[in-house]
């Protein structure tokens, strides 16, 4: 997103919540280090969605939206639905019960990306064989909700921190960085 395009969302912004903008002049320094900091944090998208985004907000905030709640709106728009632990759950006992523990591979194949990754994190075997379904049930729960939680953070991020987070972690700790990258 270019500036101007920035300037304009902040337009909008402006518009849909008047009263809290009311002190900020056209020339401003305050408005013109607004537009350089939302310009930094949304360049990695574009104004359609980000106009989207901020539709969304400004039809469900009473206050006008944070730089933050602005990324996690365009993270909404952006990504699909990453299904809950429940419904993955279900994709496994599915699973289960159709391929039986012989065919793995077409088990997997059947699965979300998510759900399968957790389900190769415990153990396809494990999984069919097991005696306690409510305890394998629960270790998939806080596998996927922990995993799923790091890739809505990751996904609120601007391209560029990423990518320098990325670097950096490469960088300084090249173990760490091979476990992490399996997300």
């Amino acid at each position: 997103m270019t500036r101007t395009e920035t300037t304009a969302l902040l337009g909008l912004l402006r518009t849909a919540f008047p009263r809290f903008y009311s002190d900020m002049g056209d020339e401003s320094n305050a408005l013109k280090e607004t537009v350089e900091i939302w310009h930094l944090m949304l360049s990695d998208t574009t104004f359609d969605i980000a106009q989207v985004a901020l539709y969304k907000l400004i039809a469900t905030c009473k206050f006008p939206p944070s730089i933050a709640e602005m990324r996690e709106c365009i993270a909404v728009v952006i990504n699909p639905a990453i299904p809950d632990p429940g419904e993955a759950w279900m994709e496994v006992t599915t699973a289960i019960s159709y391929y039986g523990y012989m065919r793995q591979e077409e088990a997997l194949a059947s699965m979300s990306k998510y759900t399968r990754k957790t389900v190769e994190r415990i153990g396809w075997r494990a999984l069919c064989h097991g005696e306690n379904e409510m305890a394998d049930r629960a270790h998939f729960f806080k596998i996927y909700e922990t995993m799923v939680r790091r890739i809505e953070q990751d996904r609120l991020l601007p391209t560029g921190l990423q990518e320098a987070i990325t670097a950096m972690l490469q960088e300084k700790n090249p173990e760490i960085f091979k476990l992490c990258s399996n997300y």
